[in-house]
């Protein structure tokens, strides 16, 4: 049981790292005007738009590295600690995000299609597990709808915004921040709730 408790903080940090790199990427767009570009690449086959100089777009995107590998941290602990899903078959799940978190890493080099996949398979896999987790009723109170509440977001705001304007919704991006940290509260809320084992 202290070992899911462990791995539920290991969780929480690592979503609460990824909601806040998500609204740091989110405050240049929303108070200082900043617009976005479309960095300088080729296209190498007719999906994969590939970067002119990976090591720059690295230096360029730090925030979206930490984004990705919070993502990472929180599916796999989450994966660890058998929550809030339950152990078992469902928590296969939990690879869907991870896929997702994967594809956000990729997506610093190659941008398309990875950066767009990475945000269908993260607000994917966390409808899946969102789901699963109210089914399981492992976790209680609001906790349970937190991971729900981070898949919903892509499908609800990112994605409609996207096909409306043409363009990617930087701004709302950001956004996403505050779902991630919603669900990294509740995940250190529910480490909390884990008492250790008296062993007599």
């Amino acid at each position: 049981m202290e070992q899911s408790a462990m791995y539920l903080r290991r969780a929480a940090i690592g979503y609460l790292l990824a909601g806040a790199a998500f609204l740091v990427f989110g405050f240049p767009f929303w108070f200082l005007h900043a617009v976005d570009r479309m960095p300088a690449g080729r296209f190498v086959l007719p999906f994969f738009f590939v970067l002119d100089d990976p090591l720059a777009a690295f230096r360029a995107s730090w925030m979206q590295v930490l984004t990705s590998l919070g993502l990472l941290v929180g599916a796999i602990s989450f994966w660890q600690a058998g929550e809030p899903i339950g152990s078992g078959p469902k928590r296969t799940l939990l690879i869907v995000p991870m896929a997702g978190a994967l594809s956000y890493l990729l997506a610093v080099w190659i941008l398309l299609p990875f950066a767009p996949m990475g945000a269908f398979l993260n607000g994917l896999g966390m409808i899946l597990v969102g789901y699963a987790s109210l089914k399981a009723a492992i976790w209680t109170d609001w906790k349970r709808y937190a991971p729900l509440i981070a898949g919903l977001f892509p499908f609800v705001f990112m994605f409609p915004l996207r096909f409306l304007t043409g363009a990617r919704p930087a701004a709302v991006i950001g956004l996403w921040g505050f779902a991630w940290i919603l669900l990294g509260v509740a995940s250190w809320l529910r480490s909390k709730e884990i008492k250790p084992v008296q062993l007599t």
